[in-house]
């Protein structure tokens, strides 16, 4: 073994996932112009790199992304405005295509997979097990993409504490190992809460593949909180996933039952399950929203700005417009003056309901954001009443009634409205982070969120049809709006805010607490805020968020002090109260606000790794200098896998290569 020490500047990215890969492909893309010399990666996570722990092989193929082939990417395009270059790669759906076209470079990937990649047309839902290779092979194809003076080193386990050492950081695993490094960029993704409370009869918040579904008996009552994403995938495992079949029949669905399902409940707040994703047999376009777009150069001049009085009407007004304009199209006559109504809506002094009214002579035609929001508000009682109607039967008729709207496409005025709500959240993104609604108003923005979310974060439209399946074959009901949920030790009890109680055996909670710096049992971020070298964002008032703290311009990590803790950066979802919308994963060609953040931390990191930091010799294990990167004799090494360097570097405008035959061990 060599003793010699050396000192290598070190860059260390936890959480190998959507981010953590995005990090690593900026730094590999920026560190020819702004390393000089040797530089050492280590990649941290205790899932498989790539598709980590939420995207990660072994889930079933019938859990599905909600997101389409054509808009999942993980790679650059000239539409980013960024520092770093460019460098274009592959959507999902260029992947597939690829796969199918070349079978003979997808041989090491399942007969399952292959098949659902040369099924995938660009707006197709893959399946997240699908998603997961292509995360994972986006990441060999990074990694072929270093420079020869990189080396990638994988760990394969859970970071737990950060520690200050001279000017760089030691990085503790959960397995007792440490590795140092100059810079940390911290892509830890969705982190639990320690204000949970566990229950034997409550499957806690969680992502669907890591809940515990197994006591949940045949024929038993089960209640599922939440009735978004989570929910349908929780249907699915204890359905599909038991052995039933959906099968079609002259057009319609109906299920096959294995005998092996529970009695399923559905319940939540608003008491309806998120609309389904309309079909337009095209990935969704981005609507024009002219009266918004107007609108945010002025607002932002003058942030903090009152979400409910000035931003939230320019959304609705520009739902408004496309609603109104898909009437004129499929129902002619409909609409008196199209041109003129849309003028009206463009002027914030017309009052829009007077004008709408005004244009449109039938009251059943006109379109109603609230009722959209809350399709049983007119349906459900106000006060519990045991004597009324079945609300189970109300919500099912809802989701038949959207699921109709959902086939008619682009030709359904009202879907073409809510595309336009929800898409309004990408688009408010730079007005909205970092303080740009006052404190008062950010409330109703997260309650815009939530409608928007139900809007347009919804399931495909085969999703909503399985579950009217479902329903008409008995397995499903629906609770109606819930007021709360009572557990004991013998039994759990949904209390809908009309209608009788509804008892259940178990509670499983579809839905995930946000993430917060203040209540977070994440032993890294705790370890953080102890020692002063992290925070939770506040608001102008003084009111604190659930956010962590960091500068804009580069995601530098704020300590308790209030001022940039060296070498130390954060991205994604820790961040959701000031970057806004983290939830979303980079699409191809609009800019993604992901992309120039993890552009930004990434570079930051380089420099600061590169200027002088540098981290606790370390000491080579054996003659070649580039295969491990172990701390001295006062720290045990942490256990790594090398991941091979590509011997050129491309140029900043090239696509990424291909990965070579070597490939990195998962």
């Amino acid at each position: 073994m060599d003793d010699q020490t050396r000192a290598v500047p070190a860059i260390a990215i936890i959480g190998a996932s959507v981010r953590g890969t995005s990090i690593l492909e900026r730094v590999l893309a920026s560190a020819p112009e702004l390393s000089d010399g040797p530089l050492a990666i280590h990649l941290i996570d205790p899932f498989p790199p790539g598709s980590g722990r939420i995207w990660r092989a072994g889930q079933a193929e019938q859990l599905v992304m909600n997101t389409v082939a054509a808009q999942s990417t993980l790679f650059t395009d000239a539409s980013l405005t960024c520092e770093g270059p460019v460098r274009p790669g592959p959507s999902l759906a260029d992947w597939c295509r690829r796969v199918t076209a070349d079978p003979d470079s997808a041989a090491d990937l399942p007969p399952a997979v292959r098949a659902e990649a040369s099924r995938t047309v660009d707006h197709s839902n893959p399946s997240r097990l699908l998603y997961g290779y292509y995360l994972r092979w986006c990441l060999e194809r990074i990694a072929a993409s270093a420079p020869a003076s990189v080396d990638l080193h994988v760990h394969r386990g859970r970071a737990v504490d950060l520690r200050r050492t001279g000017d760089g950081w030691m990085v503790h695993l959960d397995d007792g190992a440490t590795l140092a490094a100059a810079a940390v960029v911290l892509a830890v993704g969705w982190l639990p809460r320690d204000d949970v409370v566990p229950h034997p009869r409550v499957v806690a918040p969680g992502n669907p593949i890591d809940q515990d579904l197994s006591d949940v008996a045949a024929g038993t009552a089960v209640g599922i909180r939440g009735l978004g994403m989570g929910f349908f995938d929780t249907v699915s495992q204890l359905t599909e996933q038991r052995g039933g079949r959906f099968v079609s029949d002259a057009g319609a669905v109906r299920y096959e039952a294995s005998g092996a399902e529970p009695l399923i409940v559905g319940a939540s707040r608003r008491g309806v399950p998120y609309r389904a994703k309309p079909d337009f047999g095209a990935p969704p376009f981005f609507p024009e929203q002219r009266i918004l777009r107007a609108a945010l150069a002025g607002l932002r001049a003058r942030r903090p700005v009152d979400f409910t009085r000035e931003v939230l009407p320019l959304i609705q007004r520009d739902a408004l417009v496309d609603y109104y304009r898909a009437l004129d199209r499929v129902s002619p006559g409909a609409v008196v003056d199209l041109e003129g109504l849309i003028r009206g809506l463009g002027d914030p002094r017309m009052d829009a309901e007077t004008l709408v009214a005004r244009h449109v002579s039938d009251p059943a035609q006109r379109l109603s954001l609230a009722d959209a929001a809350d399709p049983l508000a007119r349906a459900a009682p106000a006060r519990p009443d045991p004597d009324a109607p079945d609300v189970g039967a109300v919500v099912a008729e809802a989701v038949r009634r959207d699921a109709d709207e959902a086939a008619r496409g682009l030709d359904s005025p009202l879907k073409l409205a809510l595309h336009s709500y929800a898409a309004a959240r990408g688009a408010v993104i730079a007005l909205v982070e970092f303080g740009g609604l006052t404190a008062s108003s950010f409330a109703a923005y997260r309650e815009y969120l939530a409608i928007a979310a139900s809007f347009g974060s919804g399931p495909p439209l085969f999703r909503a049809r399985q579950l009217l399946a479902l329903h008409a074959a008995g397995i499903v009901r629906f609770a109606g709006p819930l007021d709360r949920v009572d557990v004991s030790d013998g039994h759990v009890t949904l209390r809908p805010r009309s209608g009788r109680p509804v008892p259940t055996a178990v509670l499983v909670e579809a839905w995930l607490p946000t993430p917060s710096v203040e209540r977070t049992s994440d032993p890294l971020l705790r370890s953080l805020v102890t020692q002063g070298a992290a925070r939770s964002w506040r608001f102008a008032d003084g009111t604190p968020s659930d956010a962590l703290d960091v500068r804009p311009s580069d995601g530098a990590v704020i300590g308790a002090a209030g001022e940039p803790v060296p070498g130390l950066f954060s991205v994604g979802v820790p961040h959701e109260d000031i970057r806004v919308f983290t939830i979303i994963a980079p699409v191809p060609g609009t800019d993604s606000s992901v992309l120039r953040e993890t552009d930004a931390a990434a570079r930051a990191a380089l420099r600061t790794a590169t200027r002088g930091r540098r981290p606790e010799p370390i000491r080579a294990p054996d003659t070649d200098p580039r295969r491990s990167c172990a701390p001295d004799e006062h720290t045990r090494p942490a256990r790594s896998e090398r991941v091979p360097s590509a011997s050129a570097h491309e140029a900043n405008t090239a696509a990424l290569p291909e990965p070579g035959p070597e490939r990195m061990t998962p």
